[in-house]
């Protein structure tokens, strides 16, 4: 008898043990939360998130997605918490450096989203978009040269967008030859002729 009274308990932690573990991972739950982020359906998104969350807390990619989550909801202040979370998690999250970014600009805290897209960059040299955010960030902080610089880079990698202003303005961006697109287009004109 006196066996039976550990082996009751025992089986008892290793049924709920087995129940706990029983139903979706972090990962699937994560997956459905997208799913359901993709579709609309905010409300499912968080709760799928937030179970996640729930089970690996150390995991950077829910916090992300449950801040897309709060961003799309207008809950910008517990977006930003998850993506502090998700950066926290992961120091080379870019994504999460972005939305941080979009939300601190949002708030007018010019200084942290040109921070955060500083380091967007840092971490990859050739996003264009991030040239492009940070360039309408140096705008509001009345930095033209430091926004054309950026405007530059964004055109020389190739956004259409960027060439296109700074040819409007009359600013050369491709500056191994110094011209412009269309002065280099009047000026092959001008030799075939």
């Amino acid at each position: 008898m006196k066996r039976f009274k550990y082996v009751l308990p025992f089986c008892l932690l290793v049924l709920c043990i087995g129940i706990a573990s029983c139903g979706p991972d972090a990962e699937e739950l994560n997956n459905s939360g997208t799913e359901k982020l993709k579709s609309g359906d905010f409300d499912g998104a968080l709760e799928d998130f937030s179970k996640a969350i729930e089970k690996e807390p150390e995991e950077a990619e829910a916090y992300l997605h449950r801040g897309y989550v709060y961003g799309n909801r207008g809950e910008l202040q517990k977006a930003l918490e998850d993506f502090d979370r998700a950066i926290a998690l992961d120091p080379d999250y870019i994504e999460a450096y972005y939305n941080r970014g979009f939300i601190y600009h949002y708030f007018e805290d010019y200084e942290n989203a040109g921070a955060d897209f500083d380091k967007v960059i840092e971490l990859d040299p050739k996003d264009t978009e991030a040239y492009v955010f940070r360039a309408m960030n140096h705008a509001r902080l009345k930095n033209t040269e430091a926004e054309v610089a950026d405007l530059k880079m964004a055109a020389k990698l190739g956004d259409s967008a960027a060439r296109s202003w700074l040819e409007e303005n009359g600013i050369a961006w491709d500056e191994e030859e110094g011209q412009t697109e269309s002065e280099k287009e009047s000026a092959e004109k001008k030799t075939e002729e």
